[in-house]
């Protein structure tokens, strides 16, 4: 073994050691560590030639070194969550409210007098006055017979003017009514009224003649510018016995 090759071969790994100190990086550069591990396969080589020679006697067993050192494994960096300052839950202090005290009013007393309710009037019925009775043989009342005369209906016009009527108030126009009012009533339209209600209520065409006959000649339907209407009048009350 040369000693003085493996003193310098010591010197060279010193040199590069603090070479590498002096450099401040934590790892050494790949030429660093090549160089290094060549001069420590120089340094144990020497010193594996002289144990094969029976220089050195071996008392361990030889290590071999590997040409590149394993890397060792990337650690992952632990972070840690920054920690958040959570407030502590504090309870609202209670306030006592004062109950509350509600005042019952009394409603006023109103007084309703009572309402008498009126009594409904009751109309008297007053039966219609019968018109004057006139002698049979006074030669008004001949005339007015005259007037109740009818021949018998023959054309179809005046068939259908005979058709009967349920209600002598309701089955006459208003031109019509103005007319008997004006010409046999005295133009008087509640005695025209009148004389219609009490004529609807006789059975009969011979039970109410009498009556208009007394109508007839208080009016004096017997003139020659009134027979003629007076005559349309009666016609249409005798449909109201038909």
């Amino acid at each position: 073994m040369d000693l003085q090759q493996a003193r310098i071969l010591v010197r060279k790994i010193n040199s590069l050691f603090k070479s590498m100190e002096m450099d401040g990086s934590p790892q050494p550069t790949p030429i660093e560590r090549d160089l290094m591990l060549s001069y420590l396969r120089q340094l144990y080589q020497s010193f594996l030639d002289d144990a094969a020679e029976g220089k050195i006697t071996v008392s361990a067993p030889l290590v071999e070194i590997p040409a590149t050192p394993p890397k060792p494994e990337p650690v992952a960096p632990v972070y840690e969550s920054p920690k958040t300052y959570v407030p502590p839950v504090v309870d609202p202090p209670r306030v006592e409210t004062p109950p509350v005290r509600l005042e019952v009013r009394e409603e006023p007393k109103v007084y309703i007098p009572p309402v008498e309710v009126p009594k409904p009037v009751v109309q008297e019925y007053t039966p219609t006055p019968e018109p004057p009775q006139v002698p049979v043989s006074s030669p008004t009342n001949s005339k007015v017979e005259s007037l109740f005369s009818f021949k018998k209906a023959t054309e179809l016009s005046e068939k259908l003017s005979e058709m009967p009527i349920a209600d002598l108030t309701k089955g006459m126009s208003i031109n019509d009514r103005l007319l008997y009012m004006n010409e046999l009533f005295g133009r008087d339209m509640a005695k025209l009224d009148e004389v219609l209600r009490a004529l609807n209520n006789f059975p009969s065409l011979e039970s109410a003649k009498s009556y208009l006959v007394g109508i007839a000649t208080q009016y004096d339907w017997s003139q020659d510018e009134r027979s003629e209407i007076a005559q349309s009048f009666i016609k249409l009350v005798r449909r109201r016995f038909v």
